[in-house]
């Protein structure tokens, strides 16, 4: 089964919601994902939901207090999913939304006007609007330099940022430092598994580094080759000889057929959003962890920001990111804080994960901190950070 996004729609019945389902996948197609990729999933289809698969519920309040779908509600809660909870005006928040979710920043639904805004939440919830969809390669340069390369230009050419050693490395850059930054700052690694692949010493440590980092693996399996055990936990595509041009014996120049070619990057839009999902997750799941032993009250909101008093009674967010921090997190970072209703916000972060990112970029995000009003935290300084909030 191909992983899919996940929309689930439950609660009261609203005049607006085929128009909010409407709009959605107007956006996904904008995206450049055909309509397979996501599941649109009520009560009636609930079976179908999978808690490891990138998901999003919104929850449409009851102006009468008549809360539909609580059993539903908690299970998704035990699984740690998103929810939004959805009402006809805020003020009333606290009537038409059941208690188990009113600690959850509410969205206020009146007016066709609104639904723009909620999808767009919606897909920020499913990580689809990062600019760029990252994609690093990783293979036997003796082995599939020309399926590497052939891959790099379709990815490209479908709006991927790809990384490929021989192509994305800069004259002058330490190229070893350069790989790694590039890879935690990466969205999905695809493995080109050929004969020899776990023989060399730089590709192994390559699929070790995307596995301690919880990225997600699109493993290709030339057909003279069997899935290594050390890449067990990886998803894999087994190649055969008619996935490839040449008649006869493949070899380091062979390269593979159109069709073949658009099923690879198909599936790699597919798998990169469980990739996202998995590595937001971590750092969220993480986090509120320590917080928990902390014994401090930190609450994950349905726009996949985290909630919390500081010793002055103030609101404090913090922003869980994927990658390497960059412009476009500050400024999205300040839209998103800007757009939270009847909160008193103090103070914002952007939490982060800085292992294998470059020192210089390290640098300059601690630079930042020291002019801009959203600061910065790392993930494994994050309980030092906690204690003395």
């Amino acid at each position: 089964m191909e992983a899919k996004y996940q929309l689930i729609l439950l609660g009261s019945t609203n005049d607006f919601k085929q128009e909010v389902i409407s709009v959605f996948l107007k956006h996904i197609q904008e995206l450049g994902m055909n309509s397979d990729s996501v599941e649109i999933i009520s009560e009636k289809n609930f079976n179908r939901y999978r808690a490891n698969f990138p998901v999003f519920c919104i929850y449409f309040g009851d102006t009468n207090s008549n809360y539909q779908n609580l059993d539903l509600i908690k299970q998704l809660l035990a699984d740690s999913s998103l929810i939004l909870p959805v009402v006809s005006n805020l003020k009333n928040l606290n009537s038409e939304i059941p208690e188990i979710l009113r600690s959850i920043n509410g969205f206020e639904l009146n007016s066709k006007y609104d639904i723009e805004k909620l999808v767009s939440c919606t897909l920020e919830g499913l990580s689809l609007l990062r600019l760029s969809r990252r994609v690093f390669i990783s293979y036997k340069r003796d082995e599939s330099s020309s399926v590497a390369i052939q891959l790099y230009e379709k990815l490209e050419a479908n709006g991927f940022d790809v990384f490929l050693d021989t192509h994305s490395v800069r004259p002058g850059e330490p190229f070893q430092d350069e790989l790694w930054h590039r890879m935690a700052d990466t969205d999905l690694v695809l493995l080109l598994n050929t004969s020899g692949f776990l023989k060399s010493e730089w590709t192994t440590k390559e699929l070790a580094k995307a596995n301690s980092m919880s990225i997600g693996i699109y493993q290709l399996i030339w057909p003279d080759h069997k899935q290594e055990r050390e890449a067990e936990l990886t998803i894999p595509m087994k190649l055969t000889t008619s996935d490839f041009i040449e008649n006869g014996k493949i070899n380091s120049r062979s390269i593979l057929r159109d069709e073949s070619l658009i099923k690879i990057v198909s599936q790699s839009e597919s798998l990169r959003a469980r990739s996202l999902a998995s590595r937001q997750d971590n750092i969220i799941s993480e986090f509120l962890s320590t917080a928990n032993n902390l014994r401090k009250a930190a609450c994950l909101q349905s726009e996949k920001f985290i909630t919390l008093k500081n010793s002055d009674n103030e609101e404090v967010v913090i922003i869980p990111t994927v990658g390497v921090p960059q412009a476009f997190t500050y400024n999205q970072s300040e839209e998103l804080i800007s757009q939270i209703k009847n909160r008193n916000v103090e103070k914002a972060y952007i939490l982060y994960d800085h292992r294998n990112i470059r020192e210089k970029w390290i640098n300059h995000l601690s630079w930042l901190d020291n002019y801009l009003p959203i600061k910065t935290i790392k993930i494994i300084e994050a309980e030092k950070w906690l204690k003395k909030i």
